[in-house]
């Protein structure tokens, strides 16, 4: 019994225990809850709004201004810093119930209190935004007026020292910087008056306006420079240089260069105008363009400078090329007709020359219309250097031609004459071949090979023929020549075949007759000798040596070396 009691005593200890531990660590949290709460309020104390409104209050601020001041005024001290104190007493009540049995219900009241804080915080920063607004306002105009000021002074330095560079734009210049010092004194006074929303719109659309005027300073003098330094004096060049030219006898292919001129004069006066009043859109591309067609004319006159020695020379030069192109056609003209009777052209000679022919007669016909106009002084040298250069380069290309042409002919008989040796050449193969046959002393020659031996004779007939013609064809001479030279090769191969069969066959009978006890071999030769009367030797040749092989391989292959070895 006294056991059971003092397990119960000991049970009752031990949750005792438990509930003080979690009692102690609960405190300990709402501790530290109430601790991240009021270093909410102290970072809301550290923001020194108060200060901040002392600042700006001594900005003496005024219009638009001076009504967002007192509203913020009026909202942080009707509402914000109320609210600061109210929160602040609520935290402190919260702190003095933290050691009390009463901490139990705080968790959830200093969280409610700690999001009152967190939307307090936010009003805080709203206001401290507001107010350091007002104060960068005021010092970004302060700086604002000293540069603004400066970069009038600047401005009035530049069109006063460098009026030249600007013209008669100069006066518009200085108007747009007039107006732009009356909007820059209502912003001065707007800003040190305190009024900084109103002096705000205003430096805005200044600092827009200051950049224009900024940008036509530094671009005008670079439109106005070739306008008034440049272009005029080309422009007198070239009208100088025209006048010096044409009386020269110059012609050019540019029409009516002098209103040309008169034309660019007006755009320059065109472009100056837009420049005075200060249009400068387009002025840019304009100046371009006329740069362009200047430089355009100055080459046109240049070119015509340029080309007048050329044309001389080329002219000097090109009358002598003509006549001996025109001589060296009539030559190759007359040999060709003279060719012509005795041989056939096949690749168009005669009319390439006739082509040739009418060439240099249209060559020719430029040529002295060019010469007369150049008498007349209407000639345009630049076109003439173009056609006479392009009829020096068509005659140098006719003169190869010619020579190409000349050359093909003049072998004609040449080309002949060996042709003719040929011939001989293959009537002797021929002979020669047929008497090689006939020493073999054969019953007869196959059929295929007396057709391909007369055929032969035939093709060398045939070439005989045409080399015996009153007008020549080379061309097909040539081709019976290639045909006649492969097909003697063939009959040549096909002689020795038939020759080399003749001979081993005879030495494989010979051989055989060792074997004359042996019936395979005894009906093999005279199978062979059949098809040997017959004319067919190759066939006879390969029934003997297949039955010697049988009977003793390697008999025909020995034979057949020895044979070639004797033959070499």
């Amino acid at each position: 019994m006294d056991k059971l009691v003092f397990q119960i005593i000991i049970g009752i200890l031990i949750v005792f225990a438990i509930v003080l531990a979690s009692l102690f660590y609960y405190q300990k949290r709402v501790i530290r809850q109430y601790e991240q709460v009021n270093m909410q309020l102290e970072r809301i104390n550290d923001m020194k709004i108060g200060q901040q409104f002392e600042k700006v209050d001594q900005l003496s601020v005024t219009g638009d201004s001076q009504e967002q001041l007192k509203k913020l005024k009026r909202e942080f001290q009707e509402k914000v810093d109320p609210q600061k104190k109210k929160l602040t007493d609520q935290l402190k009540a919260m702190k003095a119930l933290i050691h009390t049995s009463k901490f139990l219900t705080l968790s959830s009241k200093l969280n409610d209190l700690s999001t009152a804080i967190q939307e307090l915080s936010d009003q805080y920063l709203q206001i401290k935004s507001a107010l350091h607004h007002l104060e960068e306002l005021h010092r970004a105009h302060k700086q604002a007026i000293d540069q603004i000021k400066q970069r009038y002074r600047h401005f009035h330095h530049v069109l006063d020292e460098k009026s030249f560079e600007y013209g008669d734009s100069v006066k518009a210049l200085n108007k747009r910087l007039n107006d732009l010092e009356q909007q820059y004194e209502q912003f001065t006074k707007l800003s040190q008056s305190g009024d900084y929303d109103a002096a705000q719109q205003v430096l805005t659309d200044l600092k827009k306006e200051n950049q224009r005027l900024a940008d036509l300073i530094n671009q005008v003098p670079k439109l106005y420079k070739p306008l008034i330094a440049e272009f005029p004096t080309q422009l007198d060049e070239l009208t100088s240089g025209y006048q010096q030219l044409t009386s020269q006898n110059y012609r050019f292919t540019t029409d009516n260069i002098p209103g040309k001129i008169d034309q660019l004069r007006q755009l320059c006066r065109e472009n100056l105008e837009q420049i005075n009043r200060l249009e400068l859109d387009g002025v840019e591309n304009a100046n371009k363009d006329i740069a362009d067609q200047i430089d355009d004319l100055y080459a046109t006159m240049q070119s015509e400078i340029d080309a007048q020695p050329q044309v001389k020379h080329l002219m000097g030069v090109l009358g002598e090329f003509i006549t001996h192109a025109a001589k060296q056609n009539t030559e190759l003209t007359t040999e060709l007709d003279r060719l012509s009777i005795n041989y056939t052209l096949n690749n168009h000679e005669v009319e390439t020359a006739r082509s040739l022919n009418e060439q240099i007669i249209n060559i020719k016909k430029e040529y002295e219309d060019d010469q007369e106009a150049i008498r007349d002084h209407t000639a345009i040298y630049s076109q003439v250097l173009v056609r006479q250069t392009k009829n020096d380069q068509s005659l140098t290309e006719i003169e190869k031609q010619q020579a190409k042409i000349n050359d093909e002919v003049a072998k004609l008989q040449g080309d002949q004459q060996r042709a003719e040796q040929m011939l001989q050449k293959y009537s002797t193969r021929l002979r020669t071949t047929r008497r090689q046959v006939e020493r073999l002393n054969l019953p007869g020659l196959p059929k295929d090979y007396l057709n391909y031996f007369f055929g032969v004779s035939d093709e060398i007939k045939r070439l005989a023929d045409e080399l015996r013609k009153y007008k020549v064809n080379m061309d097909e001479v040539t081709k019976q020549l290639i045909i006649v030279e492969s097909d003697l090769e063939t009959l040549g191969e096909k002689t020795s075949d038939i020759h080399d069969s003749v001979e081993l066959t005879e030495r494989l009978q010979q051989y055989a007759n060792r074997f004359s006890d042996n019936q395979k071999i005894v009906a093999a030769a005279a199978k062979s000798q059949e098809e040997f009367n017959k004319f067919n030797y190759t066939a006879s040749l390969e029934t003997i040596a297949t039955a010697l092989e049988e009977v003793e391989p390697g008999s025909y292959k020995r034979i057949e070396d020895s044979y070639y070895h004797e033959k070499q």
